[in-house]
């Protein structure tokens, strides 16, 4: 399955709050992933829909999507090294 797509089906809508992901994507309190995202400290590209202190800071699914993949493909790729060293 397409993680974009299972992300997109699962919040409905292409894109969602930082606060909403932060705790369960980047194991941050949504407290920390703002202060983070206002230093552009994060791994992905964070926004806002108006310019305004106080409008919530957004995530685009697609960026999140790239995210988890890539984190995967580099899981997968130190898996794989290690499964090539114990049949060596």
């Amino acid at each position: 399955m397409n993680t974009a797509y299972a992300l997109l089906a699962r919040y409905e809508t292409p894109t969602v709050q930082l606060r909403a992901i932060s705790e369960e994507f980047f194991g941050l309190m949504p407290k920390t992933a703002e202060q983070k995202a206002k230093v552009d400290a994060l791994p992905i590209t964070t926004f806002k829909l108006r310019d305004s202190v106080q409008a919530p800071t957004m995530v685009h699914l697609t960026d999140l999507a790239a995210f988890i993949d890539k984190q995967r493909l580099e899981a997968k790729k130190g898996w794989e090294i290690m499964q090539a060293a114990k049949g060596a």
